[in-house]
């Protein structure tokens, strides 16, 4: 039973309640009316009756019940503390843990990092001209765009405002401005509600020698400051 309910973990999203609740329940209810078997006619020594069996399936029902509104508000918290509630995508907090996991793994046992870093051009005059919905609804189909057009191994996340961030894991400086372009002209090929919308990336290698994950934002948040300093749109690294 046990091993059954710890299964369906890999299964359980929001989309899928109604199939966690009956999932639940119809185990408690299996489970309880077993255990009320062998209590009763093998420790007790009595005869099954109505009572003595619809009861505790009732109970089961309710503890089965319970079950799945504990484990729909443990993935909820999880959804809540990994992701961004807007773009849903990850959110900063959880991409700087997954960032020191790459790299204490890389300078354990070698490899390559590179981190890409953009955000959205001219985005305040977006929000101004045509409102925050509007700049909200740039920000989800940027991330759609983007997370379309990733790698299956890049980790993607809004870093905050309208900055957004992709650790390229097992990718050195060349790989990673290759396609830190690629989705530059992604987006400015993107045809927007409200028509072009570009953005500048920066990119930097991590050095395994003298990085920490402060050292490494730093680097590419100068990077992505030159190139929004150089007219925007672009891409420059260090």
């Amino acid at each position: 039973m046990i091993k059954l309910l710890n299964h369906l973990k890999s299964f359980q999203t929001s989309n899928n309640s109604s199939f966690i609740y009956a999932v639940y329940i119809f185990l408690a209810c299996v489970f309880t009316a077993e255990l009320n078997v062998i209590h009763t006619r093998f420790l007790l020594g009595a005869e099954l009756t109505y009572i003595s069996f619809i009861m505790p399936t009732i109970a089961g029902i309710l503890f089965g019940y319970l079950l799945a509104r504990i484990q729909l508000l443990r993935e909820q918290l999880k959804e809540v503390a990994y992701t961004d509630s807007l773009t849903g995508i990850y959110n900063r907090l959880h991409f700087n843990r997954l960032l020191d996991a790459e790299m204490d793994k890389i300078k354990r046992y070698g490899g390559e990092l590179s981190i890409i870093f953009f955000d959205i051009d001219n985005f305040k005059q977006i929000n101004d001209t045509y409102g925050h919905p509007t700049g909200d609804a740039v920000l989800k189909e940027i991330a759609e765009v983007i997370a379309g057009a990733n790698r299956s191994t890049d980790v993607f996340a809004r870093f905050g405002g309208e900055e957004f961030i992709i650790m390229a894991v097992s990718t050195n400086i060349h790989g990673a401005k290759e396609h830190a372009q690629r989705l530059r002209q992604k987006i400015e090929q993107h045809r927007f509600e409200i028509g072009c919308v570009t953005a500048s990336f920066g990119v930097t290698e991590c050095d395994v020698s003298s990085d920490d994950r402060l050292t490494l934002l730093q680097r590419v948040d100068k990077a992505l400051y030159q190139a929004k300093a150089e007219g925007r749109n672009c891409v420059r690294w260090l």
